[in-house]
């Protein structure tokens, strides 16, 4: 079974791999990274992502800004899709008035500015979190474009809470300390799809980076439950603990 893996805001996929390399060596992992230097919006990164899914049987991962990707795709049920995995994401816009407020900022303000440790650690990816995640952390920061990046949240700002239901099997991965996409977030999913399995993770909202484990966890038995090698799905709600 192949995990397709679509990435947060900065589109490298670059912060997968504190998950990948806590998954099963036996686990086939294809990361869809999103072009650099393209104003891409929602609906033409949905085509993109369709244009290089497998021909295989796969779960598909939307992390974050990728989540309305995974709908839509969800929606649109390819027919070797078994299951999407929501990870600290969103299907209308998270902060309203931080986004409204980005878009009237100029590009270079706040998207070209070095961050300090502190900020990084205490705000963004949580007092936990290991020098190895940082520094991979900066490492997408290198490599996104300002442009780039302003036309995302702008498209995230004009995502609506109007969705179509959809009868795929679905996870929602929620962080417990998320400082950027609120809890409420989950309540549109669960109204949207009729099998959804919601599970709270220690962490912040880079969630498959300081807790990877956990969510390498949810994955692999949700691969086990549609393969058939386990006849129960894992459920809990509440994985503070793991």
């Amino acid at each position: 079974m192949k995990v397709v893996l679509l990435p947060g805001l900065d589109g490298t996929g670059i912060l997968f791999k504190p998950l990948t390399d806590a998954l099963s060596k036996d686990i086939d992992t294809m990361v869809i990274s999103y072009p650099p230097d393209l104003n891409m919006s929602y609906r033409e990164l949905v085509e993109f992502v369709m244009g290089q899914l497998p021909k295989e049987e796969f779960i598909l991962v939307g992390e974050s800004f990728s989540g309305p990707i995974a709908y839509q795709i969800a929606l649109l049920k390819p027919k070797t899709i078994k299951s999407v995995i929501f990870v600290a994401t969103f299907l209308e816009n998270p902060r309203r008035y931080f986004l409204n407020l980005s878009r009237l900022l100029p590009k270079n303000f706040i998207l070209t500015m070095p961050i300090p440790d502190f900020i990084v650690r205490y705000f963004i990816l949580g007092s936990a979190v290991d020098r190895q995640v940082i520094n991979l952390y900066k490492q997408t920061i290198k490599k996104r474009s300002p442009s780039v990046l302003s036309f995302r949240l702008n498209e995230i700002s004009k995502l609506s809470a109007s969705k179509e239901p959809c009868d795929l099997r679905a996870i929602y991965i929620q962080a417990t300390n998320d400082l950027l996409v609120p809890g409420s977030c989950v309540e549109v999913f669960k109204k949207v799809f009729k099998r959804l399995n919601v599970f709270r993770v220690r962490g912040s909202h880079f969630i498959l980076q300081t807790n990877p484990i956990a969510c390498a966890e949810i994955i692999e038995n949700e691969i086990r439950f549609i393969t058939g090698q386990s006849t129960i799905s894992m459920v809990c709600h509440d994985c503070k603990g793991l």
